[in-house]
């Protein structure tokens, strides 16, 4: 006599219970680590990336005798393999996208979370290169940079460009995407 009383949305509630889809979709939402996963979010490769690239930059701009204490042969020798390490840990990262999988996969809370990764990575580096663009025309015209040192300091703010451009949008999602404890 209980089952007659219960209302229709009670029904329904048993029927989608009965076929299993919530304990599925609270284990995938879970961070309970018996949960075996295809695609984790990466938090620090990203981080390290920009680290190295940053570091790069900073080196250029402090050390401006760089290129007069190595020869220009040391230097193009230690750039290629600085460009092609952090070039292959971007390409690695974007291939998989900010959510480390492709977005054929993403339900609607998680294409959200990649739109909102890329706009967010494409405004801070406008802003960044707005800022940062005319700071460097500024310090080269008043510093008498010579033109390898500028030239020097343009390859590695692009260098940093595209690594934020290929690392920002994972490091965005992965902190910004939050998972539900198991119950």
């Amino acid at each position: 006599m209980n089952r007659s009383h219960r209302s229709i949305l009670s029904r329904l509630d048993d029927a989608v219970r009965w076929t299993g889809i919530p304990g599925r979709v609270a284990d995938a939402m879970s961070d309970d680590p018996s949960v075996d996963r295809k695609h984790q979010p990466l938090r620090w490769v990203p981080l390290v990336l920009i680290a190295v690239s940053c570091f790069q930059l900073a080196v250029c701009l402090i050390w401006p005798q760089i290129m007069d204490r190595f020869s220009l042969a040391a230097v193009v020798s230690i750039m290629p393999g600085i460009v092609i390490s952090i070039a292959t840990g971007v390409l690695i990262i974007y291939t998989h996208g900010p959510l480390g999988k492709p977005s054929r996969e993403d339900d609607e809370r998680e294409a959200a979370l990649r739109k909102d990764s890329f706009l967010f990575c494409l405004g801070l580096l406008a802003g960044l290169n707005g800022l940062g663009q005319p700071i460097l025309l500024i310090m080269s015209h008043w510093q008498n940079w010579p033109t390898g040192h500028s030239a020097f300091v343009v390859i590695c703010a692009l260098i940093l460009n595209a690594t934020l451009l290929g690392t920002l949008p994972t490091l965005y999602a992965s902190w910004s995407f939050r998972r539900l404890p198991k119950e």
